[in-house]
This record gives structure tokens, C-alpha cells and sequence, in this order.
């Protein structure tokens, strides 16, 4: 069952009791009709904007990501250009220090399971 962030009132466009005194009873019923349908009308423009609005705030705050990644790789792919792989020297040992974590060795003795399986 979803969850309801949003309801628009009123529900029911025509549930009233109509007064003892209505000489006509049709147009009675379609002004309390049109006058909810236009509550109803005001209850979803309030709602569209608030929604609007939280994907405007969405919409920002990504493009803030996306901007703040794409500086990063910027600045990543000008160090990458200023290396120079015939100067610098790569040392092998601290590349390798890395220990596996009890995921990647769990992780690992599952294939080892399934291949000897």
C-alpha cells in the first residue's frame, strides 16, 4: 500500500445534504459540484507546485554533484597530462601493501567453492 504525501480535498464533489428550501434542486447541486471541483483545482496547483519545487531542488543539487565531479576529473586528467611515465618511477611495493578484506576473501572462498563444486 503506498503512503500518501499528498491528498486532494475534497474527495467527494456532490456528498452534501442540500437544505429543505432549494427550489431547484439541479442547480443546487451543480454549483456545490463546480465550487469543489474548483477547491480541488486549487488543492492540485498547490501540490504540482510543491512538487515542482522539490525537483527543482533535486535537479540542483545534482547538477552540483555533476559539476564538483567534473572539476575533480579536470584536475585529475591536467595531473595525469604532466606526468611524464619515462621520469617517474612507479614503486611496486605500495601498490601491493593492500590486505583483502574479510568481503573479498569471503567473496573469494565462495568461487573457490563453486569452481571445486
Amino acid at each position: 500500500m503506498p503512503l500518501v504525501k499528498r491528498s486532494i480535498e475534497p474527495r467527494h464533489l456532490c456528498h452534501t445534504a442540500l437544505p429543505h428550501s432549494i427550489k431547484n434542486e439541479l442547480e443546487c447541486v451543480t454549483n456545490i459540484s463546480l465550487a469543489n471541483v474548483i477547491r480541488q483545482l486549487s488543492s492540485l496547483s498547490k501540490y504540482a507546485e510543491d512538487l515542482f519545487g522539490e525537483l527543482f531542488n533535486e535537479a540542483h543539487s545534482f547538477s552540483f554533484r555533476v559539476n564538483s565531479l567534473q572539476e575533480r576529473v579536470d584536475r585529475l586528467s591536467i595531473s595525469v597530462t604532466q606526468l611524464d611515465p619515462k621520469e617517474e618511477e612507479c614503486e611496486y611495493k605500495h601498490t601491493h601493501t593492500h590486505t583483502p578484506t574479510h568481503t573479498q576473501l569471503s567473496l573469494l572462498s565462495a568461487v573457490i567453492e563453486f569452481l571445486d563444486w
